[in-house]
This record gives C-alpha cells, structure tokens and sequence, in this order.
C-alpha cells in the first residue's frame, strides 16, 4: 500500500514556484542586467513657445534688427547679433545719440548690447531690457545705458 499524500504539497510546491519566479522577476529587472534603464541627462523643459522680438520705437516686431531706439534720444545702430532667441541676445554695434552729437554722429560709439527681460506670451516674446556697455561713455549716462527698458507692445 502506498503512503498517503499530503493534500497541501501540490500547493506548497506551487507557493514555492511563484515565490521563485517572483523573486528572478524583481532581481532581473533590478540587477546589472536590467532591459530598461534609465541613462543620461532628463530632457530640458523648454519654455519658448514662439518667436522672439524687440519693438522698434512705434511697437513693431523686429527680429535680429540691425538698428534699435533707446527711448527718444539714442539709437544703436549696425547691430551685428552673435545670438538671439534665448534667455538673452547679444550684439556689438554703433550708438548714436542727441547728448553726444555731432561726434557720434558722425562716428558712432561702439557697443557691447545684451537683451533680456523676456515677456512671454503663448505664441511669442519680446525681450523688455537692453543693457548697452560704451567705452567711450562715462558717469551718468554709462549707467544709463545698463539697463534701458525697452518699448512693448500693446497686448
């Protein structure tokens, strides 16, 4: 006669299986040898969401624009833009102005320029600050000329 069988081997057997696959399931995924991974640096969330403008003196979208007021009495000029588009833009060119004149007239006062302030709307922006360096300004009107708000659209 053969030996009764335990009625809970079968299920302790199948614990013990579900238990093993459970246990290579998690080590697999964990280990060295895991199929997904998660390498690099996170992708950087961009917050442009159009085009990027200055305003010229009446409002108007201009983009890398080759001359720009300062208010009503000075104006860059020959702006050559080594970027633009991003946090801030950047250009050297020529600076014209009424306290200046006719010397600079003549012969504008070069200029370091860097654009910030950007005023993000959904489809665009328009950068709202200059901040012009000219070596051959000085005083007052140097620190005038960091930080010059520019004109903006009516939105």
């Amino acid at each position: 006669m053969r030996p009764a069988r335990s009625a809970t081997a079968p299920v302790r057997t199948a614990g013990a299986a579900v238990a093993v696959g459970a246990v290579l399931l998690v080590s697999g995924c964990a280990g060295p040898n895991a199929l997904l991974r998660d390498e690099g640096p996170a992708a950087a969330h961009s917050t442009r969401s159009g085009p990027v403008y200055a305003a010229d003196g009446t409002g108007r979208p201009l983009q890398r624009p080759d001359s720009l007021p300062l208010g009503d009495a000075a104006r860059l000029t020959g702006l050559r833009w080594t970027s633009w588009g991003g946090p801030t833009a950047l250009a050297s060119g020529g600076l014209s102005a009424d306290w200046c004149a006719p010397a600079c007239f003549r012969r504008p006062y070069d200029v370091k320029v860097t654009l910030s302030g950007l005023q993000r709307l959904p489809d665009l922006a328009y950068y709202s600050s200059a901040g012009v360096v000219a070596p051959q300004v000085h005083g007052e009107r140097a620190a005038e000329l960091g930080r010059v708000s520019l004109r903006l659209p009516e939105f």
